[in-house]
């Protein structure tokens, strides 16, 4: 994975955040880690790769 060095805040639905959190510990990653890899699948499905 890329050197992370942006910020983005959201927010999320409290069941959401316990969801990703169970997840996250699951898989042993951070919620944050996690929500990278979905959001780059996501826009990588979309024809949306990496840009340099």
């Amino acid at each position: 994975m890329p050197k992370i060095d942006a910020q983005l805040g959201i927010r999320v639905t409290k069941d959401l955040k316990t969801r990703l959190t169970a997840q996250a510990k699951s898989e042993m990653k951070s919620v944050s880690t996690l929500v990278v890899e979905v959001v780059e699948a996501y826009l990588d499905s979309k024809g949306m790769g990496k840009q340099q």
